[in-house]
């Protein structure tokens, strides 16, 4: 699957619900990780975070609480709990929420795929 694949994937279930930890590490990774598994998932979330797509947070007495800024420093952030968590989150570690512009990229891959299954 490519990069640009496993985003679609995460926007789509964007849609749905905030996206686990847990799910971006399998989506990525397929449940093998390795150096190059690593390096497609902080990739992915790099992209996730730079395209304005979607915001990493933390579930608080709020509900979701988004990371402070600046977001160049999200990809080290999530590496260093990543790494924390062994690569294994299984439920912990921060969660993923839509930007509108990620909302906006998510409708029209979903319509498109509508389209396409038509």
């Amino acid at each position: 699957m490519s990069e640009r694949e496993m985003i679609d994937e995460l926007l789509d279930d964007g849609l749905v619900d905030w996206v686990s930890l847990q799910n971006v590490v399998w989506v990525c990774t397929s449940g093998t990780i390795t150096p190059d598994t690593k390096r497609v998932a902080l990739n992915v979330l790099h992209r996730l975070y730079s395209e304005e797509l979607m915001v990493p947070g933390d579930l608080g007495e709020t509900g979701f609480e988004d990371w402070a800024p600046p977001s160049e420093t999200w990809v080290i952030r999530s590496e260093m709990e990543l790494d924390a968590l062994d690569w294994q989150p299984m439920g912990d570690g921060f969660w993923l929420r839509l930007t509108p512009h990620g909302r906006m990229i998510a409708r029209e891959h979903a319509a498109a795929k509508d389209d396409d299954s038509a």
